[in-house]
């Protein structure tokens, strides 16, 4: 009976050996960026940041905010003596985002519930208003750029960041051209464009004199 020791032991270690890797198998596809509830930008956030001007003590608005993943580093950056306005018309998304400023420590985020046709800021003396991976999925981009407007201070900028269809974003991206008609048609001019940054089109608008 001895002799079988081994041979029972090999098949009892081989039966562990491929429970393991199924169960790696399963840990490796849960980790994985793609079955996650973000999608994998691959912007360079400070890079973005440096182009449209964030800078400490600033009181920036973000429209489609989602869980924060432009909100935490702006508010970063902005620093204590500045103040991000997050809005978004998900309130779930927005309570994601408070949990996640409440864990790194960031007491300078105010969340704000939008609608489709208004961002509804609670200031009306915004800096900047930025919109990252979001414009494309406006239903009514030039009457919320039209309300937008009474929310910023004189020589305020709206900056529209999104990935380029020009440089190989599927065709759901909004290429250049319809941005800027929207943002023409809602009173807005084009002050400054970037497409060198992660193959992302960066666009900085700021009202029509009137």
């Amino acid at each position: 009976m001895a002799r079988f020791v081994p041979t029972r032991l090999v098949a009892i270690a081989s039966v562990l050996l491929v429970a393991g890797l199924v169960a790696l198998g399963a840990g490796a596809v849960a980790a994985s960026p793609s079955s996650g509830p973000a999608p994998q930008w691959h912007l360079d956030i400070d890079k973005a940041m440096d182009a449209i001007g964030v800078a400490t003590g600033m009181v920036i608005g973000e429209a489609g905010a989602g869980e924060g993943y432009f909100t935490l580093p702006m508010a970063r950056r902005v620093g204590p003596a500045g103040i991000v306005y997050a809005n978004d018309i998900s309130a779930r998304a927005l309570r994601t985002l408070e949990q996640h400023s409440t864990r790194d420590g960031l007491a300078n985020i105010r969340t704000v519930v939008g609608d489709v046709d208004d961002p509804r800021f609670p200031q009306r003396d915004l800096q900047l208003v930025v919109v990252v991976h979001a414009f494309h999925d406006f239903s009514h981009p030039v009457e919320w750029l039209v309300n937008l407007k009474a929310y910023l201070r004189p020589c305020a900028t709206v900056a529209i960041i999104d990935l380029d269809p020009a440089q190989g974003a599927e065709s759901h991206f909004w290429s250049r051209e319809r941005i800027e008609r929207h943002a023409s048609e809602a009173g807005y001019e084009l002050t400054k464009a970037v497409d060198d940054v992660s193959a992302h089109l960066i666009l900085v608008f700021t009202p029509k004199a009137q």
